[in-house]
């Protein structure tokens, strides 16, 4: 994934919250919730990916 993808991610993020700063809109906050919970998620499956790609990549033979 590119940067690029999470700087927009991070955009958004940022957008709600300033919404919710105006104007206290619960929806907006929520909103931002949704947004940290996703790139969470994404972060996390990237992680695993990369752990699996390099355990497939060593010589070495791994337990599951």
């Amino acid at each position: 994934m590119t940067s690029s993808y999470f700087d927009q991610w991070l955009d958004e993020y940022n957008d709600y919250m300033r919404l919710y700063q105006i104007f206290g809109d619960k929806e907006y906050l929520e909103e931002a919730g949704e947004i940290l919970n996703s790139l969470e998620v994404i972060v996390t499956r990237a992680e695993q990916h990369k752990s699996i790609v390099s355990k497939m990549m060593s010589k070495k033979i791994h337990a599951f």
